[in-house]
């Protein structure tokens, strides 16, 4: 899909072109437009460095490989590819993102003052932005997470499964990001140590406070990476307590029904010279030993405070 912005503005009047899952068809028209050829998705999502950034006195094409999930991929990421000119803005992305919807918000609105600068550069704060939201978010269920594996309230066993799924979950998430402001990172350092001439010198300070906020994300990042470790050690910690505490009740309920079952087989053999059985009160005699063979192992794992 081709959308240009400002919406509805002609493709000789758009300082935006931005291609989400493009056809072929489109992808023609846009490089028509542009006055070069785009990459294709094989090359945008190439992990050399050598061809994650191009740039030539009238032109700029960063590719980043890993940007947005894809929703219907299990959570695969997909790139993106930016390239800019003093004149159009192009980027080509596969997957939906927050960060793109509220760039369009944003060019929206300043249209028709924003240029294909303005745009590319509203782009990496708006991506930054977006990033640091996403993080905050994700502490705050963090935050959660952990009141809720430290409660001491009752079936906080039977939450404890849940717990780890959702911690699994926000782990992918903080790797996802991880590897998005990784990509960010190195565009904004080759932007700012060899920054084309037509970037102006206002553009270029906007973009070096977009790189300290990035620097900023990857210690916040590292922050939640631990915090996520962290808590997923105390879950696993949690469950093998619980585990334990079966394996004690199940060892001393083995331990306990030992005598008893002893003495009943004892009592039970059919021999004829078993001197109980001729006993005015053989049954209740045995009987009561067998209880007192129950109470007294439970008395001394109480006394030893094993349970």
């Amino acid at each position: 899909m081709l959308t240009t912005y400002p919406n509805g503005a002609a493709q000789t009047h758009a300082v935006w072109a931005d291609l989400l899952d493009p056809t072929p068809e489109e992808l023609r028209q846009t490089a028509s437009r542009l006055g070069a050829a785009l990459p294709p998705r094989e090359e945008i999502s190439s992990i050399e460095l050598s061809k994650r950034m191009r740039s030539s006195p009238e032109m700029l094409s960063i590719n980043l490989p890993a940007f947005a999930r894809a929703e219907a991929g299990q959570g695969m990421m997909t790139p993106l590819g930016i390239v800019v000119t003093p004149d159009l803005l192009v980027t080509t992305r596969y997957a939906e993102s927050e960060a793109f919807k509220r760039l369009a918000a944003s060019v929206s609105a300043a249209a028709p003052a924003l240029t294909s600068i303005d745009a590319f550069v509203l782009l990496f704060e708006t991506i930054v932005s977006t990033a640091s939201d996403r993080m905050q978010r994700l502490s705050g269920e963090l935050s959660e997470i952990s009141r809720e594996t430290f409660s001491d309230t009752r079936g906080h066993s039977q939450r404890l499964r849940g717990v780890l799924f959702r911690i699994g979950r926000i782990q992918r998430q903080v790797t996802q990001i991880r590897s998005a402001s990784l990509g960010v990172q190195r565009g904004l350092m080759h932007l700012c140590d060899a920054a084309p001439a037509w970037l102006q010198k206002d553009h270029l300070g906007r973009l070096r406070i977009a790189l300290e906020d990035v620097h900023a994300l990857a210690e916040f990042d590292q922050q939640l990476d631990d915090k996520v470790q962290f808590l997923l050690d105390a879950a696993l910690g949690f469950i093998n307590n619980d585990q334990n505490d079966i394996i004690r009740v199940l060892t001393i309920a083995s331990v306990v029904t030992i005598p008893p079952m002893i003495l009943a087989g004892i009592w039970g053999m059919n021999f004829k010279s078993i001197p109980e059985y001729d006993w005015p009160h053989g049954y209740v005699y045995a009987l009561a030993t067998i209880v007192l063979s129950m109470i007294l192992p439970l008395a001394w794992f109480k006394w030893k405070k094993w349970f």
